[in-house]
């Protein structure tokens, strides 16, 4: 994860970059010395739930009128990060609870990220936070 990258739980835009190993759908390590990288490391920990390290879902934004910035507009109270979750282009990484998968956790993360490529299938549908082809035009 990158500066300007978004860590929704804590309601904060990322000032360091840090660096996530995901093995198995499970986060392992959370690489960075600085105060990012601190946070996230303490918050999963809390938990005491290894459930809080997996994957939870994962998706991109099409919205093209939400708005990346958005976070700045808002006191922490009065905003959930519904824009941050659905900016065009974002790759969202969402880890810890998901009732669907039955995994029922205290902990978890929704992460959008701004300038990431997104293959399905080995077709780029985001390039670099762009939308690509039909969904750019969307």
């Amino acid at each position: 994860m990158a500066p300007g990258d978004v860590n929704l739980t804590f309601k904060r835009y990322l000032q360091e970059p840090i660096t996530l190993t995901i093995e198995n759908d499970f986060v392992t390590n959370i690489e960075g010395e600085n105060l990012d990288a601190q946070l996230m490391r303490g918050y999963f920990a809390a938990w005491g739930d290894q459930e809080a390290y997996a994957v939870s879902h994962v998706g991109w934004g099409m919205n093209p009128l939400a708005r990346w910035d958005s976070m700045m507009f808002y006191d922490k109270k009065d905003f959930n990060g519904t824009e941050l979750r659905a900016f065009a282009g974002n790759f969202l990484y969402s880890t810890g609870a998901n009732e669907v998968a039955g995994r029922h956790t205290l902990g978890h993360f929704d992460l959008p990220m701004k300038s990431c490529s997104v293959s399905l299938d080995d077709v780029p549908v985001v390039d670099a936070g762009e939308l690509l082809g039909e969904l750019a035009a969307a």
